[in-house]
């Protein structure tokens, strides 16, 4: 996918007409924002999606000028909670992570209806990668291997690594499964010998890292023969088929990965106006956020808003998008199935 082209004087009067025109309607002419201030969760500095929140948090506050922070956690299960009840502004969070708080999944202890989702930040690919001279091609090539099946601090992506592996006719008991405190601890022990195989973002800079560490690098497997159960396991994934970029490092060619979004999120504590005007002004400066932060220099503006989201919409930021000419029916019929008792 192509970076947007810069846009041009008359598009950004259109784009500040289209936010204007909605604000009046949505809050009868007021252009103030009705926040004082704003607070942005995310997982702990250094992290993608620290780094997106600073993005984002500065763009806020140059646009809206309300001041903005972000408020880092030691992982976003910690803060989706507080942002249901309002107690933080706005979270980014992962779709699996969104879709199992809403529909009150474990490890969350009851059910979140409060959650909306504001705006898709960006997909990430997720696969096992092993040591490129291994023998171990394709996820049918785990059985009886060791493999980092469990984090302890990442609960969702234990289930998504359940997913995959069932796309092999695999469970937890066709592996010798491994535990880690989270992505680092995974990825080294396969770079010591301990485990087999682990799991983790193609295009993480972890990934880039081991690669450059062991010795001949590492190799992402191929997906199994049933990537159906992906999504049928985990509803929030899907798979996908990615072909890399000269900067992508162990996929030697097209390769069929687990998908899932990242998306901004917010509860139905936050006024319309404000999830307009917050939705407003981060699309609205979308090409200068892919030049700043390359995790969004491959998606489009209009790649904000996906049909498949697994947790409803906030209503003020479907009304920035009815405006902006993104909203669909395709879009209006999976918000009403998520609003349906």
């Amino acid at each position: 996918m192509n970076r947007d082209k810069p846009m041009s004087k008359r598009a950004r009067l259109s784009r500040r007409s289209i936010l204007l025109a909605g604000l009046s309607s949505l809050a009868g002419g007021a252009a103030r924002a009705q926040l004082a201030r704003i607070t942005i969760g995310a997982n702990p500095a250094g992290t993608n999606f620290n780094v997106i929140a600073g993005g984002f948090a500065k763009t806020l506050q140059e646009v809206l000028t309300i001041p903005s922070i972000v408020r880092p956690y030691s992982g976003s299960s910690v803060y989706i909670p507080l942002l249901e009840r309002g107690e933080i502004t706005l979270g980014i969070n992962s779709s699996i992570d969104s879709y199992l708080a809403f529909t009150g999944q474990a490890p969350y202890p009851v059910r979140m209806p409060r959650l909306r989702a504001l705006m898709s930040v960006y997909p990430l690919g997720y696969m096992y990668w092993v040591r490129a001279n291994s023998d171990l091609r394709r996820v049918e090539d785990l059985r009886e291997r060791r493999v980092v099946l469990n984090y302890r601090g990442l609960f969702v992506l234990d289930r998504l690594n359940r997913a995959i592996l069932a796309t092999a006719g695999l469970a937890e008991n066709d592996v010798d499964s491994r535990t880690a405190a989270g992505l680092p601890e995974g990825a080294r022990l396969v770079a010591e010998g301990r485990a087999d195989a682990v799991a983790m973002g193609y295009r993480l800079p972890l990934v880039k890292q081991m690669h450059a560490t062991i010795p001949g690098g590492l190799r992402f497997l191929q997906m199994g023969a049933a990537p159906e159960r992906v999504n049928e396991l985990m509803p929030a994934a899907w798979v996908e088929t990615v072909v890399p970029e000269t900067t992508d490092v162990g996929l030697s060619g097209p390769t069929s990965l687990a998908m899932y979004d990242t998306y901004l999120n917010a509860s139905t504590a936050l006024a319309d106006t404000d999830a307009y005007r917050i939705v407003a002004a981060l699309h609205g400066r979308w090409g200068r956020l892919q030049s700043d932060y390359s995790l969004l220099a491959t998606v489009p503006a209009a790649n904000i808003v996906p049909a498949n989201n697994p947790h409803p919409y906030h209503p003020g930021a479907v009304a920035y998008f009815r405006d902006a000419g993104l909203w669909t029916a395709e879009h209006g019929h999976n918000q009403d199935r998520l609003l349906s008792p």
